[in-house]
């Protein structure tokens, strides 16, 4: 259907580049999105917006009118700060009307979607029994990561969100999420695990490589020879390994007897390196359950290789 609003309900970090790729989405890539509205709090934020999205005749910006926005669209990105989810959802029941028919996309982390539907009284099962004929807002729960900035995220989108979910409305998610990167579909049981392992390693792929970095400046070269030479080693491996290399075969590719890939190679495995890598990101997913278990009000949910007990 043509002619769709779409209304990104906090424009941060994550928001903004997301706001930026749609808009510049080829025509009819959307599943009929053409309109988009942006909706913040503050005057920084309405003033920087206008400013990088002059140019865009399809888009307004608004501040501090959210019930408006979200009556006037047909599908709405929840991308505020964990913390304001409740004040945000839980304020008006102007919201809940508003939302009703709706589809609506949380990329938040920590908020679970039967959380977010029990916010906005939009509780499948029971309710759908009890009115048959009323609509419902449909929650979609994804999880993007900054990588959108360079239209490279790796989105979860939660599969099988809820029963009689219109199909049409999980078309449209993908579309919107094919534009910033790769979507795929994880189970809500693994969505948690996922906040971590493709929302928090690109924080982890950042002090990798700022410490190969400082490395490198310290035995000679410049700072930004060392940056272009790491940055291309990156994403040359990265591409390998996409390609369908498997990690030890790129290993054992770059080593060979005496040589000085193994060398180092040697101080890694012995400063246990895969060790702290792989507790840090079993801290990450520790920490994404709790987040869960407050602000989504999930359950106690621990695993049995979390790092700590909740």
């Amino acid at each position: 259907m043509a002619g769709q609003t779409l209304c990104m309900l906090g424009c941060g970090n994550l928001g903004t580049p997301i706001l930026h790729s749609l808009l510049n989405a080829p025509p009819d890539s959307l599943c009929g999105i053409t309109q988009f509205i942006a909706c913040v709090q503050s005057e920084s934020s309405e003033r920087r917006l206008k400013d990088r999205f002059s140019m865009h005749e399809n888009l307004r910006v608004t501040r501090n009118d959210n019930v408006n926005a979200i009556k006037s669209s047909h599908v709405i990105i929840l991308g505020v700060d964990p913390s304001q989810v409740e004040a945000i959802l839980d304020d008006d029941s102007d919201i809940d009307q508003g939302l009703k028919g709706k589809l609506l996309i949380s990329i938040v982390a920590g908020w679970t979607r039967p959380a977010i539907e029990e916010l906005i009284s939009a509780e499948s099962d029971l309710r759908d029994k009890q009115f048959p004929n009323q609509p419902r807002a449909w929650v979609l729960r994804t999880l993007p990561n900054v990588a959108a900035l360079v239209s490279q995220s790796m989105t979860a989108i939660e599969d099988h969100p809820s029963p009689n979910f219109p199909p049409h409305f999980k078309d449209m998610a993908t579309a919107i999420f094919t534009q910033i990167g790769k979507p795929m579909s994880i189970p809500p049981a693994l969505m948690p695990a996922t906040t971590a392992v493709s929302g928090s390693t690109p924080a982890f792929w950042a002090i990798i490589v700022d410490s190969l970095i400082d490395a490198a400046v310290a035995v000679g070269l410049p700072r930004k020879v060392a940056q272009e030479q790491i940055y291309q080693s990156m994403r040359g491996s990265a591409e390998m390994l996409q390609s369908g290399i498997q990690p030890g075969e790129l290993r054992d590719m770059g080593t060979s007897p005496e040589g000085c890939t193994i060398a180092g190679v040697m101080v890694l495995e012995e400063g246990g390196v895969r060790g702290v890598l792989g507790k840090a990101l079993r801290e990450s997913v520790t920490v994404a359950r709790a987040m869960g278990n407050v602000g989504g009000k999930g359950g106690k949910e621990v695993h049995v290789n979390d790092t700590r007990k909740i």
